[in-house]
């Protein structure tokens, strides 16, 4: 069970780490209503696949 779980967070960190790799060359456009504007910021894989939101350091996963 031990080694199940570690390979589980072995994938985990290794998605986490392609996917930030991946977010420096793709850009979306989210619209933030506090003035009503849509701007361009760096998406992943979870972003452009899902539309879900996940704001973290600076990035949309």
């Amino acid at each position: 069970m031990k080694d199940i779980f570690v390979g589980l967070v072995i994938i985990f960190v290794g998605f986490l780490i392609i996917d930030f790799i991946y977010t420096e060359t793709n850009t979306c456009a989210v619209a933030t209503c506090q003035n009503c504007t849509s701007e361009e910021v760096k998406c992943g894989i979870i972003k452009k696949q899902f539309d879900i939101n996940i704001d973290l350091f600076g990035r949309y996963w």
